[in-house]
């Protein structure tokens, strides 16, 4: 599995959506700042102290990554997954002397790894630059203490977790079709479907960790019938 992974790493180009990810990176940090900074320019609004609350943004910054990192990743699976098993580009696959399995298993591992792990590291960035300042000069109205930190750092751990499952999903959807366009519209479609569902984590946090179970179950059988898929595909 590894190897197929590193020979698909030199197989296809990644400066692209490494590009895509420090962009979506430094929205995210703006993002938040712009969040930050509703209390202080519109103080007559009296919702505008929710914005100052530490978890409020780290909810509404990682709702926005899940979708920006979701729909990343459901445009590199349609180009590492759906394109390769399509007309001539398919048959030098399955001229592979390797399992059908174990090449689409290789690519499907990379796509999760690659959009959870960039997500990771640019939301880490994120939250330590964004804390690091914090602890120097305060925009949010609330105590800044390590329970929040760590508390900060679960919760972007599964939302990685949750955009990299979306990504596999729209895979999986596109994969049925064969078709590029109905996996980029999955991944638009997952990535609005989750984060309604996560807007619930404003009020129950919990709702994070539900919905991550939820969907690692839904994850399992749906890849599985699409390794079952590549085994019997004729073109």
């Amino acid at each position: 599995m590894v190897r197929l992974i590193s020979l698909e790493l030199r197989r296809n180009r990644l400066g692209p959506y490494r590009a895509a990810g420090i962009i979506c990176g430094v929205a995210l940090l703006v993002f938040r700042y712009f969040m930050a900074f509703i209390p202080i320019i519109d103080p007559s609004d009296p919702d505008s102290g929710l914005f100052g609350s530490y978890d409020f943004l780290t909810n509404i910054t990682d709702l926005l990554g899940l979708a920006m990192f979701s729909i990343l990743g459901g445009v590199m699976g349609s180009k590492f997954v759906i394109e390769e098993y399509c007309g001539e580009r398919a048959i030098l696959l399955f001229s592979y002397p390797v399992s059908r399995k174990k090449i689409l298993g290789a690519k499907v591992v990379l796509v999760f790894l690659y959009t959870s792990g960039t997500m990771l590291l640019c939301g880490f960035a994120v939250e330590i630059l964004f804390f690091a300042i914090e602890s120097v000069f305060p925009v949010c109205s609330g105590n800044l203490t390590w329970g929040t930190v760590l508390t900060a750092f679960a919760s972007l751990l599964c939302y990685c977790l949750l955009a990299g499952a979306a990504a596999i999903l729209s895979i999986c959807v596109g994969f049925a079709k064969r078709s590029v366009s109905v996996t980029i519209v999955a991944s638009v479609v997952m990535a609005v479907m989750m984060c309604q569902a996560l807007s619930m984590a404003f009020a129950y946090p919990a709702a994070i960790y539900i919905a991550l179970g939820v969907t690692t179950v839904a994850v399992i059988p749906v890849v599985r019938d699409m390794l079952r898929r590549v085994e019997n595909l004729e073109i």
